[in-house]
């Protein structure tokens, strides 16, 4: 097993078809061992600094967290020009498992993603049920949707805009569409496109996503930003929550009406002082409750009130 990181750090890994990958590590900030390992990843139209502020939180009380750049963006190496959802899931999701799993050992990790952050790893978990069950402490996703964004007119025709674009360019500027930094595949951008068009969230492959995400059992987390009409609207996050299997998933609407200081938009949701204040601290409360073992009962999926 190679050493963990003992001072923030930036890991250079491989994924299987030779792009290298950027891995950040932030060490807990604790003369002991790590409370648990969590890996959190970025959306499209962004990079690792998007998890930056929350990973300095949990960091700094005592989780080890790890970030990681797709590939394409920030750090990491260039993307083929024909990457989407389904390579990076395939390709970087196992990648930046295995470097934790040789640096910090065998234990399960917390899975933290934002928007196509949480898409990879639901998609990543949907085609390896068993190795996800052994790999995965807990699921926390925010602001993930996979094919509601179309249910309005409004977004429907503003989605088959996009996609007629992505037919006609080789990249998509995030800056153009108000999305994010950077630039992102169209290839990738389509098949969102498709999803949310169709209303069906399903692989190249035509692989069912939603009806391999009732095989697994993992403790799931999903927040969605009650300003957040387009990218990822509650009934969309609300309904890829409640695709995953298993006693212990919980929803939350964050908004002034469900007891939030505001109406979350998509990027406020993980990347804002108001999240510092009331999100950051229910993620970590949330993986506390979550790191020994309990013992599975029958009974019905949480509720709760924020929903």
């Amino acid at each position: 097993m190679q050493s963990p990181c003992e001072d923030r750090s930036t890991i250079s890994i491989m994924a299987a078809d030779g792009v290298r990958l950027a891995l950040h590590c932030l060490p807990a900030d604790s003369a002991n061992t790590p409370i648990a390992e969590v890996v959190l990843t970025h959306g499209t139209f962004s990079n690792a600094n998007t998890c930056f502020g929350l990973a300095g939180y949990l960091a700094s009380i005592g989780f080890r967290c790890w970030v990681l750049d797709w590939r394409g963006h920030g750090e990491s190496g260039a993307a083929p020009r024909q990457t989407t959802f389904d390579s990076v899931a395939r390709l970087d999701v196992p990648a930046a498992l295995h470097a934790v799993l040789e640096r910090a050992g065998p234990g399960p990790v917390f899975w933290i993603g934002h928007s196509g952050g949480g898409l990879i790893g639901a998609m990543w978990a949907a085609r390896n049920a068993d190795l996800a069950h052994s790999r995965l402490r807990g699921f926390i996703m925010l602001g993930v949707q996979a094919s509601l964004a179309g249910a309005r007119l409004r977004n429907r025709l503003m989605i088959q805009f996009i996609d007629l674009l992505m037919s006609v360019t080789r990249s998509a500027p995030g800056h153009y569409f108000g999305m994010g930094p950077e630039p992102e595949n169209p290839y990738l951008m389509h098949q969102w496109c498709r999803w949310n068009i169709e209303g069906r969230f399903s692989g190249e492959d035509e692989f069912d996503y939603t009806a391999a995400l009732r095989n697994l059992r993992i403790p799931v987390l999903a927040l969605s930003g009650a300003g957040d009409t387009f990218i990822a609207p509650s009934e969309g996050c609300r309904q890829l929550a409640y695709a995953f299997s298993g006693p212990d998933i919980t929803f939350h609407l964050c908004g002034i009406a469900t007891g939030f200081s505001e109406n979350y938009k998509h990027d406020r949701l993980i990347l804002s002082k108001p999240a510092s204040r009331e999100i950051w601290p229910m993620l970590a409360d949330w993986m506390n409750k979550r790191l020994q073992p309990v013992q599975v009962q029958s009974g019905k999926r949480r509720q709760t009130k924020a929903q």
